[in-house]
């Protein structure tokens, strides 16, 4: 028998790097089939629309039917659907393709932190979303620069490589034994910790969507960049790696204390920070400058998506109608990147996504403080 932490961290791992390994080949495939800025676009936006509103499904069908079952049911579609890559041939069948992966694949996220996050709160929920967040950061960190020395080796043997994992891991999960930890029938937090995270959860959605909208952008059209730049598949991988390297240094951070909770100062503070890093994207040739752009996304991302689970699961019940709809935010910010990217890429130049995705990130918190303001009692 084994902890339900501890598998689930494993889990966690092994599942976000085989899907970044995935993500990342996608795009080169898509390029090797004769892909231009609109179709990357529209491959990015048509799976992120399907991955958006099959969350808000998920999360609430989780609740009801298990997230134990919902994970398993899924890992096995997933090694179906990503076998399927193995027969693309046009650009239009990985707009098919891109459709169904966003569809499957949100059975995973959505009760995966709903079931590390029950029966949590205040610093226990905290750690497990700590642990959580650290190991699919590893996997993000793992999986691009994996991803880029496997596609320059056997471009299509990536996919099956991928799908064999899922399968092993969907097999894992049900045969193993889980140590379910026991929920106490007192709550640790204080009364008012639970209106004060429903004030916060759309301030922390917001930041998360501009957050998004962004690395949407970047991991959809930054490759197209680096091709012209004659940036290796190689040296692409590790430059996107670079965002799973901050975002988990972010959360090894936002583990050892609640300072940042309950405070919109740090969340806005990274958010422009990330402005930043926007704009050197958008001005620079040189990799190691484009390195600590990203980077400076990575650190935005973290923050943002801490904060937004955090306060989804900072609640009582079941946890899956939330971390749905957090799922959700993240799906229509890579939604909308990708797609408004996309067209500004084809119709301005290169560059004009990430000067689209900093406006992006100002107006969210032009809304942030809206919302903040006409608050009470937000601190």
């Amino acid at each position: 028998m084994i902890k339900k932490e501890s598998l689930l961290y494993t889990f966690a791992f092994l599942v976000d790097g085989c899907i970044s390994v995935v993500w990342f080949c996608i795009p080169l495939l898509a390029l090797r089939l004769g892909a231009s800025y609109e179709d990357l676009g529209a491959l990015g936006a048509i799976g992120s629309l399907a991955y958006a509103l099959s969350c808000l499904l998920a999360g609430r069908l989780s609740d009801r039917v298990g997230y134990r079952s919902t994970i398993i049911y899924t890992c096995f579609l997933i090694v179906l659907v990503f076998s399927s890559y193995l027969v693309v041939s046009q650009v239009v069948h990985l707009l098919i393709l891109g459709a169904i992966t966003g569809v499957v694949v949100a059975g995973l996220w959505p009760p995966l932190q709903a079931w590390i996050g029950q029966g949590k709160e205040g610093r226990r929920l905290l750690h497990a979303l700590s642990g959580y967040n650290i190991s699919w950061s590893l996997g993000v960190l793992a999986g691009p620069v994996l991803g880029g020395l496997l596609y320059a080796v056997y471009p299509t043997g990536v996919f099956a490589l991928c799908a064999a994992l899922m399968g092993l891991l969907a097999i894992g999960l049900t045969v193993v034994r889980v140590r379910e930890e026991e929920v106490p029938a007192a709550a640790a937090s204080g009364p008012t910790s639970f209106p004060l995270a429903r004030r916060f959860l759309p301030i922390a959605w917001i930041a998360n969507f501009a957050t998004f909208f962004s690395g949407g952008a970047i991991r959809a059209l930054f490759p197209k960049l680096a091709g012209d730049l004659k940036i290796s598949p190689e040296l692409l991988g590790y430059l996107l790696g670079l965002i799973g390297v901050a975002q988990l240094v972010t959360f090894v951070v936002l583990a050892r204390g609640g300072w940042w909770q309950f405070r919109w100062g740090p969340l806005a503070a990274i958010q422009l920070v990330g402005a930043g890093g926007l704009f050197l994207l958008a001005a620079s040739q040189s990799p190691f400058i484009l390195g600590v752009a990203l980077l400076l996304h990575g650190l935005q991302a973290g923050v943002t998506f801490t904060a937004s689970i955090f306060y989804s699961l900072y609640t009582r019940g079941g946890g899956g109608r939330r971390t749905g709809f957090h799922e959700a935010i993240i799906g229509s910010g890579f939604l909308f990147g990708p797609l408004l990217g996309g067209l500004a890429a084809e119709h301005i130049g290169s560059r004009s996504p990430y000067l689209l995705s900093a406006g992006v990130v100002f107006g969210g918190l032009a809304l942030q403080y809206y919302f903040l303001k006409n608050s009470r009692g937000a601190g």
